[in-house]
């Protein structure tokens, strides 16, 4: 740590480059920005800081310096924020998948509304005045999927644990405050010194636990060949607690032992999950969220694009004379389609092809709904268009990146629809992570909010 700081002059900001500036300097942060770190400025640079909170002072050290911005990291806190709390994870700092255990939940979630009113406003030129309604879950153990990093010490000992924050070193974990305590348990079990042996070959294993937090799925990544791999997942189905499916991914096939798939109920639906398909990673918020984004909505079809393994496909097919349900995932449309079967709803239609190939085929459609879920990149603008071309009377898209949000909604509001309503579901507490609902209808309709 530095002692009394002179010479906070610092040239090499005005120099071309990216280059290493130490010398520390006094910093107070402005606000939160997405992505968890607190923005400010110093001698006219804005910075960037990690576990720093707006309206305290700290001493930082600049690390790097990218595309005009200056990151820094942490040396001392020399006046604390009011809200600033001290973390219960021995790892928060080193481990990258928390950023905010440093500030008290309930301050969380309201910074977490100023962030994505500011990405709309910044990004998307929506001054989004309405409410912002939120809803919060229990703050730790939601976490129902998790990917544990394995890699080899220098004594031959295998370890379990997450990358550092930007880096690809192994954090070796005890234990993950936010994951659910079936995951916990297995990854206690795994560091026992009886597995360095059997997975030497693994590097990657994701684990998803079903909403009873009971049974859990396995998926190893690694190189894996033949009998070693076989005897790794049956050794896995014997002596870890609660593993009913595991597999071994090797390109993009699985060999599965045990149970094929897992079965995760969200409200009165059960979903199919194979390896290789994807579902949301919170468990609490899951029944609130799926009736958020499909109550109230009825009508002669609905298109549910992005669809995975149904999670919204099947509450719609109870509501609407007909579904179709976009998926270009092969594995995730063989569980919707399993699902769809097991519920006897034979009004909902599964096509196995990307969105936009789809959407360009569909010469006309009258859909009262269309569900936007797509993957953090949003929609492409080619996809948005042949939608507004298609003009369905009602949007929800569901976003897990309010940038990319803010860019599409952008383009659906100056294309004839408005923005009804937007909703923050805070799934990942102690992250920067936002989920969220925003509902739009066509302009030439009565408000739907």
């Amino acid at each position: 740590m530095s002692g009394q700081l002179q010479g906070l002059s610092l040239p090499a900001w005005s120099r071309a480059g990216s280059g290493r500036i130490s010398l520390p300097f006094d910093f107070s942060p402005e606000k939160l920005v997405y992505g968890g770190e607190a923005l400010g400025y110093y001698q006219g640079r804005p910075v960037l800081v990690p576990r720093a909170l707006p309206g305290e002072r700290l001493e930082v050290e600049p690390v790097r310096v990218a595309k005009g911005v200056v990151h820094a990291r942490p040396l001392r806190i020399l006046e604390p924020a009011p809200q600033r709390v001290v973390p219960p994870c021995p790892y928060f700092g080193r481990c990258g998948g928390c950023q905010l255990q440093h500030l008290s939940s309930a301050h969380q979630a309201s910074w977490k509304k100023e962030i994505l009113r500011e990405t709309l406003r910044r990004i998307g030129k929506i001054p989004w005045e309405g409410e912002v309604e939120l809803h919060a879950g229990p703050p730790w153990n939601y976490r129902n999927q998790a990917r544990l990093k394995v890699a080899r010490q220098a004594d031959g000992r295998v370890v379990v644990g997450f990358f550092e924050a930007d880096s690809h070193r192994l954090c070796p974990v005890d234990a993950c405050l936010i994951l659910s305590p079936r995951l916990n348990a297995i990854i206690k079990d795994l560091r026992r010194e009886e597995w360095s042996v059997p997975l030497s070959g693994c590097l990657e294993i994701e684990l998803l636990a079903n909403d009873g937090d009971e049974r859990v799925m396995l998926t190893m990544r690694g190189k894996m060949e033949g009998q070693n791999g076989e005897t790794l997942a049956r050794m896995c189905l014997a002596r870890l607690p609660g593993v009913s499916s595991v597999a071994i991914e090797r390109g993009q096939a699985h060999q599965v032992f045990g149970e094929p798939a897992l079965i995760y109920q969200v409200g009165e639906f059960r979903y199919r999950i194979s390896p290789g398909s994807f579902f949301q990673a919170s468990r609490f918020l899951l029944p609130e969220f799926v009736a958020r984004v499909t109550e109230r909505q009825s009508g002669d079809m609905a298109l549910d694009l992005f669809a995975g393994v149904g999670l919204f496909t099947l509450p719609l097919g109870q509501r609407f004379t007909q579904v179709i349900a976009v998926e270009g995932n092969s594995k995730s449309a063989s569980d919707l389609t399993a699902s769809a079967q097991a519920h006897a709803l034979e009004n909902i239609r599964i096509a196995r092809e990307p969105v936009f190939d789809f959407l360009r085929r569909l010469a006309q459609t009258d859909a009262g709904l269309a569900v936007l879920d797509p993957p953090r990149a949003g929609v492409d603008v080619g996809t948005l268009k042949i939608l507004i071309r298609l003009r369905p009377r009602r949007i929800h898209y569901v976003s897990c990146s309010p940038p990319t949000l803010a860019r599409d909604l952008r383009y659906l509001t100056e294309r004839g629809y408005r923005l009804d309503s937007i909703e923050l579901f805070d799934f990942f507490p102690q992250t920067y992570h936002i989920e969220c609902l925003a509902r739009l209808s066509r302009s030439d309709l009565p408000n739907s909010s």
